[in-house]
């Protein structure tokens, strides 16, 4: 499909060129399409990276077929795995993907922008979408906990291009992620017990 093929175009050149170089030429020539298809598709670069970003492409789970296989009423016993898995999960694809990333600090540095200011608010609401079905707590919080989560695999991962260590946490090995996962799951799992107890003491 020529739309699919334009959009996983943006990301490779984002990858390859930065978000700061990218631009409508290099994506046409990348997708083998006249650049007027891009045009008539998605109205111009803003657009065709806010297509690139709400369906999925920046990360998979930014799309809302995604959002609709999140479950509900997780049971207590499986919340805590559940909770983990999300967040590893997001980790391990934010980690893998060079245009995602770049597209973060490019977003970073261009914070005032419509286009950056149009992005981020499309995240936070696919965020709140997904804590609203699989957190329904809001005594606990989970935005709060969630930002914290997330704030912090941003900056690991985005750290580890530019640094080897933080403390003994050695970010350009397995073993040093699979030490981040662990923590993950602890925290989680934390909370979940500190739920239980908070609802059989009422």
């Amino acid at each position: 499909m020529t739309m699919e093929r334009i959009l996983r175009a943006t990301g490779e050149v984002i990858a390859e060129r930065g978000t700061e170089k990218a631009g409508i030429n290099a994506v046409a020539e990348k997708a083998q399409v006249n650049k007027v298809l891009i045009y008539r598709y998605f109205g111009g670069w803003n657009g065709l990276v806010e297509a690139y970003v709400q369906r999925g492409f920046f990360l998979s789970m930014f799309n809302e077929k995604y959002l609709e296989s999140v479950p509900e009423n997780v049971p207590a016993a499986d919340r805590s795995k559940v909770w983990s898995e999300y967040a590893i999960n997001l980790m391990r694809e934010f980690r893998s993907r060079k245009s995602s990333q770049d597209l973060v600090r490019w977003e970073m540095s261009h914070g005032e922008t419509e286009l950056a200011k149009r992005i981020a608010q499309f995240r936070d609401a696919s965020y709140e979408k997904m804590i609203k079905k699989l957190a329904p707590f809001p005594e606990f919080d989970p935005n709060a906990i969630s930002v914290l989560i997330l704030g912090g695999i941003t900056h690991l991962t985005l750290l580890s291009t530019q640094r080897e260590s933080v403390m003994d946490i050695d970010l350009r090995s397995n073993d040093g992620w699979d030490r981040i996962e662990k923590a993950i799951r602890r925290v989680y799992s934390s909370l979940n017990h500190s739920l239980e107890q908070a609802r059989e003491a009422k």
